[in-house]
């Protein structure tokens, strides 16, 4: 991928917490929340990053947009570097990008109407005012199948859907070249999912936006994304593009993931193999040695107790960190 085309590049990103000491206290554990990733995304790409809770998807995410330091490694944003960016440098990177949070009840201001939500960033930034305010309002809510008229109502008088369709207006409204989406529809109704994916869908062939897809629902990622990465405990285990990720998973933690995912077909659920995986996901403050998953691995040997798997490249294109995948 060309530097004109990468809209985002992350380069040996490390998130540490905890380790310091306080007044007459002792160090605490050093939690590594993500441990030394590399991911790049184009333009008008859309990268799902997936895991179980606990994996350090979040404060990826959260990394990315300047919301939390990381202890080493570099984050460009459009080619603006983010890491160690002063506050007025920070502010300008974070123009081009946005984020839209899982819960939309909790991403929106209730004293405020959406209208007032909406142009907050446009006023903050200089954007626009008076009758251009309001006719951006307007047309960015249309945009995300909203009637400008819904621009003087409050949040609770939106259904959960609805809500989340404010919430992904503001995101858009400084046209950002990528929006980091946290579980975006995991609080919705099952019905609602889809009109918020096709939307995001949509919205992205009409703007060339770029998507960082974060969800622990491979069914949603597989009608959204175009590549997938998987992560374990701060490290990327897998990463293809979508239908070499569906058709051929290759890191057995990968295989456990797509074993618990429905099948709409009762027949074909019925047949399906179940992996259960054994004990708990280890704590990032205490990660076992060589691989991190050898704990919980069906294929675990020597080997993978003493080394860690590197990401490595296959046939197919896809890249894996196993010894035996």
């Amino acid at each position: 991928m060309s530097g004109a085309h990468k809209v985002l590049e992350i380069r040996d990103i490390a998130v540490h917490f905890g380790g310091r000491g306080g007044f007459l206290s002792k160090p605490g554990p050093v939690v590594k929340a993500v441990n030394g990733v590399d991911l790049e995304i184009g333009r008008a790409e859309t990268v799902a990053l997936v895991g179980e809770s606990g994996c350090g998807k979040s404060t990826l995410s959260n990394t990315i947009v300047g919301l939390q330091a990381p202890v080493s490694g570099s984050i460009k944003v459009s080619g603006e570097e983010v890491v160690a960016a002063d506050r007025k440098k920070l502010n300008d990177i974070r123009r081009k990008v946005q984020m839209i949070f899982q819960d939309p009840a909790l991403s929106l201001d209730p004293r405020s109407t959406v209208g007032a939500t909406i142009a907050e960033p446009l006023i903050v930034r200089g954007v626009a005012k008076g009758k251009e305010l309001k006719a951006r309002v307007a047309t960015l809510l249309q945009q995300v199948g909203l009637r400008a008229e819904h621009a003087d109502r409050y949040p609770h008088q939106f259904s959960g859907g609805q809500r989340q369709r404010v919430v992904i207006a503001r995101a858009l409204a400084l046209e950002p070249d990528l929006v980091i989406c946290d579980e975006p529809v995991s609080a919705l109704d099952v019905s609602v999912r889809a009109q918020i994916l096709n939307l995001l869908v949509a919205l992205q062939k009409r703007t060339g936006v770029s998507y960082l897809f974060v969800s622990h629902d491979l069914g949603v990622v597989r009608h959204i994304c175009d590549r997938v990465v998987v992560m374990y405990l701060g490290r990327f285990v897998e990463m293809a593009d979508r239908d070499t990720f569906f058709a051929n998973p290759k890191h057995p933690y990968t295989k456990a993931l797509m074993s618990a995912v429905p099948e709409a077909d009762p027949v074909v659920q019925r047949s399906k193999e179940r992996i259960i995986l054994g004990g708990d996901l280890p704590s990032p403050a205490n990660i076992p040695s060589g691989c991190a998953f050898h704990t919980r691995c069906p294929l675990a040997t020597e080997i993978c107790t003493k080394t860690r798997p590197e990401l490595t490249s296959r046939p197919d294109g896809a890249r894996v960190a196993c010894h035996h995948a």
